[in-house]
């Protein structure tokens, strides 16, 4: 309780006398930046006194109206009248301080768009000389924003704890120190772990031993605007491995520039780490079995190329008749067979040993100047009693001296390859030939033929071994699809490359870049 005498006696102690006014407008100060308001009920005459501020705040122009009972009633909803009725009734009962916070106020025409407020007031009663109340003081203060801004936070923080409750990551906040101030309830799922037994380095005691030190690159604290990351595995309360991949980020004061706290999110990622270990481990089986078989491929080649070589021997003897004649024009027509067959097989065995030893990086080059027009005249004259067989007019179109830096026998293989093909599935009356151009620094070597063409989805297929274009044996031609194969890989050494262009039906072309300078190396 506070008499008007205790009030006059303090507010004359603040200021010297004749200060009165420069109090009167310290007080409006305070009022305009704090946005409170006082006022005073006589109860004695049933009069109000608003102060400066209190005008203010509920949104009245003191010009335009005096403050009333009625006025301040009609404010406050209903259920509020009868509430601060009862609580100002008991104040003066009891003698007492008052507080109260008004909710859903209507402010005056000033403020009348902003929509329902809260103001929150304090007062005392005051005593007059003969000790009965004789009035009623408070102070009103609008809390509208800060209530809506504690809602918000309130809320902001509910969305974060059940954000990090229902995260699949384990979201940790520490300290500098290693103090654990808060962690997601994913650190029990995960790992069945609680937080005092990861906090101040502990967790190192459940790291695998073969990760220690990855785990320990968390040790650092990671600078403004960067993040550490750490993958390792971490024992599971029933004692198996969980794979985590945990990234940390430094939350700094931005006043001082302290730490403040550390951040980390632990991802599991035991399913990522076992599908990597199966595939590499199926990549390891997979080259080993590459490995066995072209170590199988070569040295079944080599053993089958020792009586393929006696048979093709004896079998030009027999064709020459070196001993004699052979007494019947039939075995001279087997003879010529069974030369061209096994010619035919040593092609196709010579094939698919160089692929094995270009699967096995093992075929070796020699670079050296190769006069290309040259060599593309010594494969063509080679390949004229074949193309006369099969009745294709077999041309080199017209091309200026050009020299490359290349091995002389992966040339000649390349375009031994390019015109048995071209040959093989060109029919009777058609046509194939062979030009030269120089494109940048690399020169192209074209085959084109009037050939059966390849169908689109077939291309994309070819140069892998053992690829044909037709897989029908009534329409496929002989060979082991290595052709493409051996030339894609041999081109791709001498820094070129191969394509190949087609419509079925109209003819294929078969284009080979030489690089000018190529990076000698094992074709692989």
């Amino acid at each position: 309780m506070i008499t008007r005498a205790e009030i006059q006696q303090e507010l004359q102690s603040l200021l010297p006398a004749g200060q009165e006014a420069r109090l009167s407008a310290y007080f409006s100060l305070v009022e305009r930046a704090a946005h409170i308001g006082f006022w005073r009920y006589d109860l004695t005459d049933q009069s109000h006194f608003w102060s400066p501020g209190m005008y203010r705040l509920m949104g009245i122009d003191p010009r335009d109206r005096k403050p009333d009972n009625d006025w301040l009633r009609r404010q406050l909803p209903s259920d509020g009248q009868a509430k601060v009725t009862e609580m100002l009734a008991q104040a003066i009962r009891a003698r007492s301080s008052f507080s109260h916070c008004l909710h859903d106020v209507t402010l005056g025409p000033l403020l009348s768009g902003i929509g329902g407020q809260v103001i929150d007031m304090h007062g005392e009663v005051e005593i007059g000389d003969h000790g009965r109340v004789t009035a009623l003081i408070g102070v009103c203060q609008n809390i509208t924003q800060r209530m809506r801004d504690e809602e918000a936070r309130t809320v902001a923080q509910e969305q974060y704890r059940v954000m990090t409750r229902e995260a699949s990551d384990i979201i940790i906040f520490y300290t500098a120190d290693g103090d654990i101030l808060f962690a997601s309830e994913a650190l029990e799922r995960i790992l069945g772990r609680g937080a005092n037994e990861i906090e101040r380095g502990k967790f190192f005691d459940l790291v695998h031993p073969d990760d220690i030190a990855e785990a320990r690159k968390l040790g650092m604290i990671p600078r403004r605007g960067q993040t550490v990351t750490a993958t390792y595995r971490v024992r599971h309360r029933d004692g198996h491995y969980i794979w985590l991949e945990v990234v940390t980020r430094t939350i700094y004061d931005d006043r001082t520039g302290a730490v403040r706290n550390i951040v980390s999110v632990s991802r599991d990622i035991t399913a990522r780490k076992e599908h990597e270990q199966e595939i590499a481990a199926a990549r390891e089986r997979a080259e080993a079995a590459n490995q066995a078989k072209s170590k199988f491929l070569a040295n079944m080649s080599h053993e089958l190329r020792t009586p393929l070589n006696a048979i093709i021997g004896f079998t030009e003897l027999m064709r020459q008749q070196i001993l004699g004649p052979l007494g019947n024009a039939r075995y001279e027509e087997y003879a010529d067979i069974i030369y061209q067959s096994g010619q035919h097989l040593l092609d196709l065995i010579s094939d698919m040993l160089d692929m094995a030893k270009i699967e096995a990086g093992k075929l070796k080059l020699n670079f050296e100047k190769v006069d290309l027009p040259g060599t593309i005249r010594d494969t063509v004259d080679l390949m004229q009693d074949r193309a006369d067989t099969a009745g294709v007019d077999l041309v080199i179109e017209e091309a200026r001296p050009v020299f490359i830096t290349a091995d002389r026998r992966a040339v000649k293989q390349i375009l031994l390859n390019l015109l048995s093909n071209a040959i093989k599935f060109t029919p009777r009356g058609g046509r194939v030939s062979v030009a030269v151009e120089e494109h940048d620094a690399k020169t192209r070597v074209i085959v084109r033929d009037t050939g059966i063409g390849i169908a689109a989805e077939d291309i994309k297929r070819l140069g892998q071994p053992f690829e044909q274009a037709r897989s029908n044996p009534f329409l496929a031609q002989g060979g082991t699809g290595l052709g493409l194969a051996l030339i894609k890989a041999l081109s791709e050494s001498h820094g070129g490359g191969a394509s190949i262009e087609s419509v079925e039906g109209d003819g294929t072309t078969v284009s080979v870049d030489f690089a000018a300078r190529p990076v000698a190396r094992a074709a692989a």
